[in-house]
């Protein structure tokens, strides 16, 4: 497809006319084109939304207060493509279109359906797809998806044949939001599911789940209401801005990450909007300050870049390996899976995890990573 000849450009060339400060994202931001397209420096992160949405000042103003922000690093690149207004079954084409092109698609929606146009644009690649959501509840329902997409696109997702989707991990979750039958549904398919709470007790722990995401899904309504007033929810609890920031950031570190949307809002809220508009912005800049300081994983167990340790639990017969990058900290761990059960899960088999599944392990206890990591591949 001509990807240039469906984006409007408008909105984006119109704000890049505007003074925006000296080293600020106004500044260096650029106008998808082919240019970005074609280079060998693709722009880590490409900005879009779709072009049939109603509530354009939202969008509008998300774009104008992330240019007026200062840029993380001078090493940012960053491409702003506008709306897509082509056919909307061919979005999820031009969001591969992006990926192939070397760059991460940023969507900006209101609509957390797009959410399985995200998923769609990698069915062509016939890969598995890691998908992480920040979510107050799982967007799954019995009910018929197409009668309220936005609140059922894990449903169209899980349902899709073929099936591509390996893993899907919730974040923030509140049991009092969630349906327990749907939540036991998720639990009995090997999806890991992580409450507010426990995420709120030890956010570190998120770390090693978001870098095991190819796709992120970041619902605002995980974001209390006082701090994000134009929810689409309207909340009391959840998540505190700061904390959405250090969890998006987290994803951004992540080498595995490559498509992300943030959605979540109300359409109707006109006089909620301005520090919501900020707060977006601040997510989407602290997701580019994490692309931006990633440290390659390099080959995982290679010697000169990790420390290995090997261990023996009573209750397995294989040890259990765990691996250290020495430059980042960061830890995998080894599933030891003899036959693994598709070609297209082979990748899966050594899993970001944390220096508490070591310990843990270390105390004679099997990590939970490790054990529904083991379940998915047998």
């Amino acid at each position: 497809m001509n990807l240039l000849a469906a984006l409007d450009l408008h909105t984006v060339k119109s704000l890049k006319q505007q003074h925006w400060p000296l080293k600020s994202i106004g500044q260096i931001i650029e106008v998808y084109d082919v240019d970005q397209m074609i280079r060998e420096d693709a722009p880590h992160i490409v900005l879009i939304s779709p072009g049939y949405h109603e509530n354009d000042f939202f969008i509008y103003g998300i774009r104008e207060q992330l240019y007026a922000l200062f840029t993380p690093s001078d090493n940012l690149r960053i491409a702003d493509s506008g709306s897509f207004c082509g056919n909307p079954e061919d979005f999820h084409k031009a969001i591969g279109k992006i990926r192939e092109y070397g760059s991460i698609p940023v969507i900006i929606s209101s609509n957390q359906a797009n959410t399985f146009e995200l998923y769609a644009s990698y069915f062509e690649d016939e890969q598995s797809v890691n998908i992480c959501s920040i979510d107050p509840f799982p967007d799954l329902s019995i009910a018929d998806p197409e009668i309220n997409r936005n609140n059922s696109w894990l449903t169209e997702t899980i349902a899709h044949q073929p099936n591509f989707l390996f893993n899907y991990s919730l974040i923030g979750f509140q049991s009092y939001l969630s349906d327990p039958h749907m939540l036991k549904t998720l639990e009995d398919m090997s999806f890991d599911l992580h409450r507010l709470g426990k995420v709120r007790d030890f956010m570190e722990g998120c770390e090693p789940i978001l870098r095991n995401a190819d796709l992120l899904s970041f619902d605002v309504s995980s974001i209390r209401n006082s701090d994000f007033p134009a929810s689409e929810n309207q909340e009391p609890n959840g998540l505190y801005a700061e904390e959405a920031c250090r969890l998006i950031r987290y994803a951004g570190l992540g080498n595995r990450l490559n498509s992300v949307i943030i959605s979540g809002w109300s359409i109707s809220r006109k006089n909620d909007t301005d520090s919501s508009e900020k707060l977006v912005a601040q997510l989407i800049w602290h997701l580019a300050d994490g692309i931006v300081n990633r440290i390659p994983d390099g080959l995982i167990g290679n010697s000169e870049d990790y420390t290995v340790y090997n261990l023996s639990l009573e209750n397995i017969q294989e040890e259990i390996v765990f691996f250290k990058n020495k430059k980042s900290g960061k830890w995998w761990m080894k599933v030891p899976v003899k036959q693994l059960s598709a070609k297209a899960s082979r990748r899966f088999h050594i899993v970001p995890c944390h220096i508490r599944d070591y310990q843990q392990a270390m105390q004679g206890e099997l990590p939970e990573a490790w054990w529904q990591t083991y379940k998915k591949l047998i």
